[in-house]
């Protein structure tokens, strides 16, 4: 742990984003006594919107919805039921 050390930090709280609760800015210590707090939020809002953007993008080619991954895991299982299903009753014809 370093003492002595002192940081200035912006917390955002994102509500409507899919990802994120709260967004956690943390400043340059350099650039902190030159900004005014209007610029920081400013920027911070900036580097939200554009990863928002990026996530919408991102979410129709992404992972399927999670009511799709349900359906698919729910197929999944009935096939393999099937299939040993079949491969008992195959086995069982064959040894009588």
């Amino acid at each position: 742990m370093i003492k002595g050390a002192q940081k200035q930090m912006i917390v955002l709280r994102t509500g409507d984003s899919h990802y994120f609760d709260e967004a956690y800015f943390v400043l340059r210590r350099e650039l902190h006594a030159n900004c005014c707090s209007k610029d920081m939020l400013r920027e911070a809002n900036r580097i939200l919107e554009e990863n928002a953007l990026s996530d919408t993008a991102e979410r129709g080619s992404g992972r399927p919805k999670a009511g799709r991954r349900r359906l698919m895991s729910l197929l999944w299982f009935l096939l393999g039921l099937a299939l040993g299903a079949g491969s008992a009753l195959a086995l069982c014809l064959l040894l009588l």
